[in-house]
């Protein structure tokens, strides 16, 4: 652990931000699946957020394991994919996490001027 690299620091951040993003996807878009999950948090973060489904699929489990997502199955050809969307826990979920992310961010802006 290299604590005067910022990529340690990027990873950090990075880890919580994955999760605010998939929360945010899930809220605006109602319902997605993991590819496209994907797709939309690189978007949203404007590529500063790369989730892989390794970091994805342990996430959504969570949230369906905690009771905040539904999920249902649909056939694609030959595929079957997992749609995901908020219930109405999750969408409360959500909300809390943009308020702390709204309270913190002001926060950070006034921490990092050097």
């Amino acid at each position: 652990m290299d604590l005067e690299n910022p990529g340690y620091w990027r990873k950090l951040i990075n880890q919580g931000m994955i999760k605010f993003f998939l929360l945010k996807v899930l809220y605006k878009d109602k319902e997605s699946y993991g590819y496209k999950i994907v797709k939309r948090i690189e978007e949203l973060s404007e590529g500063l957020c790369r989730p892989t489904e390794s970091t994805i699929y342990p996430a959504l489990e969570q949230l369906k394991k905690g009771g905040y997502v539904e999920v249902r199955k649909e056939s694609a050809g030959a595929r079957v994919k997992k749609i995901y969307a908020l219930n109405e826990s999750g969408r409360s979920v959500y909300r809390a996490a943009a308020k702390a992310y709204g309270e913190i961010i002001p926060l950070l802006r006034e921490a990092i001027m050097l």
